[in-house]
């Protein structure tokens, strides 16, 4: 049995819902607290907001979900959300000038995307979900003004956000590494859970390309260290056995 309660209905909230482009906000008609026993994975959230969170900004958030590949927004639209990743995976892409596509960034179940638009007018990238994934989504503005009243919230926010900073610099320094057996062995240790379990939902094309490698270069070097024992696949986990 699942019960719904209809907070109030903002009228930006409403006129927004006719928008041609804006089919995420045509799936939640008003904030909704749902209860059930019953939740499927996709709607379940892995991760609840951080305690940092005030209650004013937590009172905004509207709930959206998405199912693997669809669309969150475009790039260059107009900034109106960031977001909180409850449960599933996201990813920046950007368009280049040669009309190919670069993954910016990888965003999980725990952390918050596209708070850097905070500081910019428009989407840099696109955002797409790698498998079905459930998200709050805060106003920008409501965003900017708690974070401008409220020390405490900054600065935990901050820290958060440095240690995004810190993962996307061990993206670039797995880049700069040499051999494709240290990029995948940097990834598993860097990107793994605690039992060096790897979640990788995408099509391996991607994770060569995250990689820099070619996709046989990456198809071959995972068969070796398998069958070395380095490492055990299963589907979409990739687990490290030991150091290689």
């Amino acid at each position: 049995m699942i019960a719904i309660r209809f907070a109030s209905l903002r009228h930006s909230n409403f006129s927004r819902l006719f928008a041609p482009k804006a089919r995420c906000d045509c799936r939640i008609l008003a904030k909704i607290e749902i209860s059930t026993n019953t939740m499927t994975q996709h709607e379940k959230p892995a991760h609840v907001p951080p305690d940092f969170l005030p209650a004013s900004l937590r009172n905004e958030a509207r709930i959206i979900l998405l199912s693997k590949g669809e669309r969150l927004f475009n790039q260059d639209d107009p900034v109106e959300e960031l977001f909180f990743i409850e449960s599933g995976e996201l990813k920046a892409i950007r368009l280049q000038l040669n009309g190919t596509q670069a993954i910016m960034v990888r965003a999980h179940a725990g952390d918050f995307f596209a708070e850097s638009a905070m500081a910019v007018p428009r989407y840099t990238c696109h955002a797409e979900a790698v498998c079905p994934s459930r998200l709050l989504a805060f106003p920008v503005e409501a965003f900017r003004d708690a974070l401008a009243q409220d020390g405490r919230f900054a600065l935990a926010f901050s820290l958060a956000m440095a240690s995004h900073a810190r993962r996307q610099c061990s993206r670039q320094e797995r880049l700069r590494l040499k051999r494709a057996r240290e990029r995948i062995l940097h990834l598993l240790t860097c990107e793994g859970d605690a039992n060096g379990v790897l979640e990788w939902h995408s099509p391996l094309v991607e994770m060569a390309e995250e990689l820099g490698l070619e996709p046989e270069t990456l198809y071959r070097t995972l068969r070796e260290l398998e069958q070395e024992g380095t490492i055990e696949r299963n589907r979409s986990r990739i687990r490290l056995l030991r150091p290689g």
